[in-house]
């Protein structure tokens, strides 16, 4: 994740310390300006850093749920194998988020608020209809059949999975403000002052925030798999069984 965390200070620094400089980085006319289109690029990437640490989190967690030896090597070089298919299933699932993105960066306030009752609900669905993808691909071995496989694992308790979304992002939102607010929140004490460079301490605070965030809820979403998995199918049999005999390689 250090690229990520990188790249997210970096384009903190740019958009408010240096800003009138960067404006010919991208254009400065229609839907992309120099602070949207730095806030856009972070945002992909953030994006598909939490696709691969999902993909980690899955590799890790279940081979250890099922008996076997948890290694970070392991999971690592999972990971790495099926990287193409990781950034092929990440353009397929989220095209659709930077569409979103950008009518959000160039929206006004008050608009955001009246699309917000109408994005969050359907920014839900869209997530919790791929949100077994990953977890698919690294333990199912699929390839881009894990897509169609995530969905059909999610459909018979869709309203669970839904509400699992749900509570994953809002609260993922709550403690990423808490985490950026922090510093705003010390320099009212009147303690300490940051003066300028405050904007780059609250861009450093949002990306120690998604450090925190990204991998539980990589963690927790390859959790519920499992346990959609022994719910729908009765994967717990087969754990016992690996407990018993001895995992299947």
């Amino acid at each position: 994740m250090l690229p990520m965390l990188g790249l997210g200070v970096w384009f903190s620094i740019l958009a408010y310390d240096d800003f009138g400089r960067l404006d010919g980085l991208f254009s400065d006319r229609g839907y992309i300006g120099a602070e949207a289109g730095g806030l856009l690029i972070t945002l992909m990437v953030q994006s598909f850093t939490a696709h691969l640490v999902g993909a980690y989190q899955a590799a890790l967690l279940v081979r250890l749920r099922l008996g076997g030896q948890a290694r970070w090597r392991d999971a690592v070089l999972a990971t790495l194998k099926r990287l193409p298919l990781l950034v092929l299933t990440w353009a397929l699932t989220h095209w659709w988020a930077w569409l979103l993105a950008l009518a959000i960066l160039n929206s006004e306030l008050p608009a955001l608020v009246g699309l917000s009752m109408l994005l969050v609900p359907l920014a839900t669905t869209a997530s919790a209809m791929v949100l077994f993808t990953v977890p698919v691909m690294m333990t199912e071995h699929l390839g881009l059949k894990a897509i169609r496989r995530g969905w059909r694992l999610a459909k018979p308790r869709f309203g669970a999975v839904w509400g699992f979304v749900l509570a994953v992002g809002v609260l993922g939102f709550l403690l990423t403000g808490f985490i950026t607010w922090l510093p705003q929140a010390a320099e009212a004490t009147g303690l300490v002052t940051f003066g300028r460079f405050r904007w780059v301490l609250q861009g450093l605070a949002s990306q120690i925030a998604a450090l925190i965030v990204v991998p539980f809820a990589a963690l927790a979403t390859a959790e519920f798999y499992l346990q959609m998995r022994i719910h729908a199918e009765g994967l717990d049999i087969v754990m016992a069984a690996d407990r018993a005999f001895g995992a299947r390689q």
